[in-house]
């Protein structure tokens, strides 16, 4: 009974992907539960790492890095190198099929996360399309950039030491541990054009921004701009 228990709660674990999203949605609502952050209120928090989740649960990095490196490393990256298509495209395939495994739960758990917890997205459909425009393109951008940290495998054994630091500055620099509107100085500005913001945090901060911008700041609707996150009521 207790191995097919563990059994079960390792597909769910691995249906959702990981939970790390939900551990700083928890953090951010505590912080948030007197008042406003910097402007972020707590169904802002809400909605952003609910969107977190789906990003960073449906990125295609680590798998392009893993197996890229191991196929390098056993020898079987030779034989793909004669097939005639790049040989990213295989652990890329795999990692999307793992995707595709994981999107049914991400479908149910991400918008019962909102409705329960008081969250908040845009009903427009064109901020919608943007959000999943905007992922996409990030997707692409970040597993191009795996792509090349996976290449480090021709010169070191331990490829994967590399990706353990691709990882920490996606925490960061994508916005997992927080919006990047919550960083000092002019870090906000500079980090919102890299490839790592667009495919984790920028299609959260679409969803979550409109609702409270019409609200707070009396905003049209044609006025809302996607790379702003915070407003004060005017």
């Amino acid at each position: 009974i207790q191995a097919r228990a563990a059994y079960r709660a390792q597909l769910a674990i691995g249906a959702l992907g990981w939970v790390v999203p939900l551990a700083f949605m928890a953090l951010w609502r505590g912080a948030s539960d007197d008042g406003a952050v910097s402007g972020v209120t707590q169904s802002q928090f809400t909605t952003y790492f609910a969107i977190v989740l789906v990003t960073t649960s449906l990125s295609l990095g680590g798998g392009i890095i893993f197996g890229l490196s191991d196929r390098l490393h056993d020898g079987r990256l030779s034989a793909m190198l004669l097939r005639p298509y790049h040989p990213v495209i295989v652990p890329a395939a795999e990692e999307l099929a793992g995707n595709v495994y994981r999107l049914p739960m991400l479908v149910v758990v991400v918008p019962t996360i909102i409705i329960v917890a008081g969250g908040q997205t845009t009903g427009s459909p064109s901020d919608v399309a943007l959000a999943v425009v905007v992922t996409v393109l990030g997707v692409a951008a970040s597993s191009y950039l795996s792509a090349m940290v996976a290449t480090i495998a021709f010169w070191m054994t331990k490829a994967h030491g590399v990706q353990g630091l691709l990882f920490g500055a996606e925490w960061v620099l994508g916005g997992m541990i927080s919006p990047i509107a919550l960083l000092p100085g002019a870090l906000p500005s500079i980090l919102a054009h890299q490839p790592l913001w667009y495919a984790c945090g920028a299609p959260a901060m679409v969803n979550a921004a409109r609702c409270d911008f019409m609200a707070l700041a009396r905003m049209q609707s044609s006025l809302f701009f996607a790379d702003a996150f915070v407003a004060q009521p005017g």
